[in-house]
């Protein structure tokens, strides 16, 4: 990752369908006009190119309707060290700790939204310190380097003999 450029505005990651809550978020631009947020569509990256787009954005928005259950782009965006600003449900709910690895806003709440957006580029400091403990939370969390030393510690060599 690079940490010599300035990471600026949010990416939007999915297709446009009522599910994914871009009608929440084109919503929210009209509410708060100055936030910066790409819309890429999922289907058109290539893992590369997400890759780079994600390590250009201060955060990634999530404002999704529905359910999911290990929500793909919240974990693509961690492993960049990536904040993620999104609604409160399902998982993203448990995943997202609001202040520490990013920020949750009411379900289809445009309002809300906007306000965090706004709070995000007004903070961009503390939002680069949040995609940090996102970064350590993807290592914690879903990355499993537990092999049989860490699970079951050093095995003696007297005790195999």
């Amino acid at each position: 990752m690079k940490h010599d450029q300035r990471r600026l505005g949010g990416v939007f990651i999915s297709d446009l369908s009522a599910e994914s809550g871009a009608a929440t978020l084109i919503e929210a631009l009209d509410l708060y006009p100055g936030a910066q947020i790409e819309f890429l569509n999922r289907d058109q990256l290539d893992g590369e190119l997400l890759q780079e787009r994600l390590q250009r954005a201060a955060y990634l928005v999530l404002p999704t309707l529905s359910y999911d259950p290990m929500p793909r782009p919240l974990v693509e965006a961690f492993a960049n060290g990536v904040p993620v600003i999104a609604s409160r449900v399902g998982a993203l709910a448990d995943l997202i700790e609001p202040g520490r690895n990013g920020l949750l806003f009411e379900p289809g709440s445009a309002r809300d939204l906007a306000r965090r957006l706004a709070w995000a580029d007004a903070f961009a400091e503390k939002m680069r310190q949040m995609g940090e403990c996102a970064r350590a939370d993807y290592q914690a969390r879903f990355i499993s380097d537990w092999g049989y030393q860490k699970l079951f510690g050093e095995r003696r060599r007297s005790a195999r003999i």
